[in-house]
């Protein structure tokens, strides 16, 4: 029931990595011509660093099919943390933030994004194990991000400006063009605010009317309608506990439902886990024999 086509992502990749070096996103060769730009509308901060290299992650089975039909997923979150270790404040290139993302498989402790991506990943795949990290791409709106003088010491608090997201977004729409999912997740809150979201501007960018098929409890996230791909706005998993027992219930699990309901997403029978686990898990082994179990990615 389960058959993927690795090469198909592989050229995926390369059309990828093609397109940062052209624009200038990979850290080890950051030349976005937004940078001025950008920095110029954060006059109101005191900013003591710029990082770049924001980049998409793949996996190896990205291009995933059950029973013929594909299951291409992109998680998007706001940015990548700072780390002020790391040279260019963030994972250096493409390849290395790919790399971390599969990693995730040997990682002891897990931070709660991707411990909740897990989450979202076993539901999707009806596979129950950290394997199923095989089979997806997370990116961030963001592709940089500057770093306060007064927040140095914080992570995860980053600053960022409507000028800064609307120059970032056309990245994320190149990589939707070359990734083709066909579901994906934003995740957090930064989707949904403004008077005009971010949602509403990828509509006005595809010039199609806007559909939400679901909408939460509040009514602030959804599920919407794109032609080509669905796209979910959830809660973000960064307080797990309350993620679990009240947040994906509300923004996460009934668009899934949803999408099996009306035969988008397939219904998967969890005995093919395994079939899942053969296909995939000797050629990740392969990889992550040589990675260390790392906490590099921070969101």
């Amino acid at each position: 029931m389960w058959s993927v086509n690795i090469e198909k992502t592989r050229d995926r990749c390369r059309k990828l990595l093609n397109y940062y070096k052209q624009v200038g996103l990979n850290a080890d060769d950051f030349h976005c011509n937004c940078y001025a730009e950008c920095l110029n509308s954060q006059k109101k901060c005191s900013i003591v660093k710029q990082y770049s290299g924001g980049t998409v992650g793949i996996t190896p089975f990205y291009d995933i099919f059950y029973d013929g039909r594909p299951i291409r997923v992109l998680i998007v979150g706001k940015e990548n943390g700072y780390m002020k270790n790391t040279e260019y404040g963030t994972s250096a290139n493409f390849k290395e933030n790919s790399l971390n993302i599969l990693n995730c498989i040997n990682w002891e402790r897990k931070n709660n994004h991707i411990k909740g991506t897990l989450m979202i990943l076993k539901n999707i795949y009806g596979v129950d194990s950290d394997y199923v990290y095989s089979s997806y791409a997370l990116t961030n709106l963001m592709r940089c991000s500057f770093q306060e003088k007064e927040k140095i010491d914080n992570v995860s608090n980053v600053s960022s400006t409507t000028i800064m997201k609307d120059n970032c977004l056309k990245h994320l729409i190149k990589e939707i063009e070359i990734l083709e999912p066909t579901i994906v997740i934003f995740q957090g809150e930064w989707a949904i605010n403004g008077k005009i979201t971010i949602v509403d501007k990828l509509y006005n960018y595809y010039g199609i009317e806007k559909k939400c098929l679901l909408k939460n409890s509040n009514g602030k996230y959804g599920l919407y309608d794109f032609n080509s791909f669905m796209l979910i706005t959830c809660h973000h998993p960064a307080i797990l506990g309350n993620w679990v027992k009240n947040l994906a219930p509300d923004s996460v699990w009934p668009p899934l439902d949803y999408l099996r309901k009306i035969d988008y997403l397939p219904t998967i029978d969890p005995k093919y886990s395994i079939e899942y686990l053969g296909l995939v898990k000797g050629y990740v082994d392969d990889i992550l024999v040589n990675l260390e179990s790392n906490d590099r990615l921070r969101r």
